[in-house]
């Protein structure tokens, strides 16, 4: 017969301490007390406080929100379209010519961020000819970089600001706007240094009729 006051094998009694929040084990262990008042806001602000810690981490070293303002990548990017930029797997591999970047370009003591299309990684040499971009002689056909605007002869053509020929040093990126009519690129101020690359567009979050993946990621189109 089941005797109430006979202690069962899997009733475990729960230390109270452990159920403490670690910001309350941590002043208990210093020799301060705490009620089960001040328990649940410690337990709050060691939450809250965590939250604050992962989202500084991501925004800085991981993800980053950008917005577009000018027209330099239509039609792939739009006017005011705005996304997030992928920052961490670079850690562990380069970026591709085709792959949509954003870096720093800095001028006058003033930097900002842009986004251009990838188009050689040095060294190398790019070149235009009969509105074709040619990088160490072969053209450019994949179709990253078959867009309206973009140095394609079945599209349209582009003046190559006076110059025909740029060599792209060891270490350095050239990039062009997928709307080469409208974009300030390499062509006018040259090749950037890579130490200056931020990371990649991977996910569009505005406009709402345009949310998805892209730039390649998850096998979106370029």
């Amino acid at each position: 017969m089941f005797d109430p006051n006979t202690p069962s094998s899997v009733d475990v009694k729960e230390d109270p301490v452990g159920r403490k929040p670690w910001l309350s084990r941590l002043l208990n262990s210093l020799g301060v007390p705490t009620t089960s008042g001040i328990d649940w806001v410690l337990d709050w602000v060691g939450t809250l406080g965590l939250a604050v810690l992962i989202t500084i981490v991501t925004v800085n070293y991981a993800v980053a929100r950008v917005y577009v303002p000018t027209g330099s990548m239509e039609p792939t990017i739009m006017p005011g379209d705005s996304f997030f930029v992928d920052m961490l797997t670079y850690h562990f591999r380069r970026p591709k010519p085709g792959d949509i970047i954003v870096f720093w370009r800095c001028d006058m003591g003033k930097c900002d961020r842009l986004v251009k299309r990838l188009i050689a990684i040095g060294p190398a040499t790019v070149q235009i000819r009969d509105c074709t971009a040619y990088v160490n002689g072969q053209p450019l056909t994949d179709d990253a970089f078959n867009h309206p605007g973009h140095p394609n002869p079945r599209r349209s053509c582009y003046s190559s600001a006076g110059q025909e020929s740029w060599d792209v040093p060891e270490g350095y990126y050239f990039v062009l706007g997928d709307n080469t009519h409208n974009s300030y690129d390499s062509r006018y101020w040259g090749p950037f240094p890579e130490k200056d690359f931020i990371g990649e567009p991977f996910l569009r979050v505005w406009p709402l009729t345009r949310i998805g993946f892209m730039n390649g990621y998850f096998w979106s189109d370029k």
